[in-house]
């Protein structure tokens, strides 16, 4: 596959975006956080968005001019307006306030409604975690999910994500609501390879194989994950002041929320004591004796973390579809 420095995928999704006259700062955040999920091997949330992204904001349906109103409710908590505009951009500044609040107040709290599409959710918690703050994350997604026993789909993937500050590396859990999110659906169509059975539902409400007739994504854990999608539903969508019913028009603008808790450890304990309990579990975690078939036990997101590094010292590998997308932006 061909292969390119991670600086330059930034800079050449960079400079798509601003082709289709994105502003400067808001192309540079959605190019980092698609470049976030292309080097650690979430290819689904990274170039292959790009083209989608771009036919959404010359339908209108993403406000490349947004003008995002954060209106404090208290002093730990505020809601975000994100006007439609890069999800991404929304996300980002909307974890930004929970951040400085949590610095003020211990925790802080911010609600999103009308944001789109936000990439990989796991950048946000990354970046807070960088920061020295616990977060929890619950994004409101499409209505691409059968609920438990249903066919339609009617709940969001509503991925939950959470972040936790680390010494060497953030420890980031980011996990879809659904077995598997849609984008790996999208992956699957755009190389013509099956999928495993227990991803999507034709038509009739049957397992499928074929990522071409998936019309609903099946829920993780059964019961389990369709009743942790209602949940984000409410708090990410309702909530915020999002509709009562989910969106599911992708003809038509998203009207999507988000729910970002971000905590300030220095609220509960030393920073130094909280450091060093983070790393003895994970010291514990690793001294785990692993299964059969297992090398090591892992941390959440630590696979991922290592495809980043190695992207950084050797390069990231892009698909065929995603280099002929950006090949005559790239060096």
């Amino acid at each position: 596959m061909p292969k390119t420095t991670v600086e330059n995928l930034k800079r050449a999704i960079q400079q798509k975006l601003q082709q289709a006259d994105v502003l400067e700062e808001h192309a540079e955040i959605v190019a980092d956080v698609l470049a976030f999920a292309e080097t650690r091997g979430v290819q689904s949330h990274g170039v292959i968005r790009l083209p989608i992204y771009l036919r959404r904001v010359a339908q209108g349906h993403i406000n490349i001019r947004p003008d995002i109103a954060i209106t404090q409710l208290n002093e730990a908590v505020c809601k975000v307006d994100g006007d439609f505009g890069f999800g991404h951009v929304v996300a980002k500044k909307a974890t930004d306030e929970a951040i400085a609040l949590a610095k003020k107040s211990g925790i802080g709290l911010a609600v999103v409604s009308n944001s789109t599409h936000c990439g990989a959710v796991g950048y946000y918690a990354h970046e807070a975690a960088k920061e020295g703050m616990i977060t929890l994350l619950l994004t409101q997604a499409d209505a691409l999910v059968a609920p438990f026993g249903g066919r339609d789909a009617y709940l969001g993937v509503n991925p939950i994500t959470y972040g936790v500050p680390n010494e060497e590396e953030p420890i980031v859990l980011d996990m879809s609501t659904s077995n598997a999110a849609f984008g790996k659906v999208l992956l699957a169509r755009e190389q013509n390879t099956e999928i495993p059975t227990d991803w999507g539902l034709d038509a009739e409400g049957n397992p499928t194989t074929n990522p071409h007739e998936v019309k609903a994504l099946q829920p993780i854990a059964g019961a389990k994950g369709s009743g942790l999608a209602l949940f984000v539903d409410v708090v990410a969508g309702l909530l915020p002041g999002g509709n009562e019913t989910m969106y599911n028009d992708l003809s038509q603008k998203r009207h999507l929320g988000q729910f970002i808790i971000a905590i300030n450890p220095a609220l509960f304990m030393q920073p130094e004591a909280f450091a060093k309990g983070v790393q003895n579990m994970v010291d514990g975690l690793h001294e785990a004796v692993p299964a059969p078939g297992f090398d090591k036990v892992q941390l959440p997101g630590e696979r991922s973390a290592q495809k980043a590094k190695k992207a950084q010292e050797t390069g990231v590998e892009l698909s065929e579809n995603a280099y002929d997308l950006l090949k005559e932006l790239l060096e």
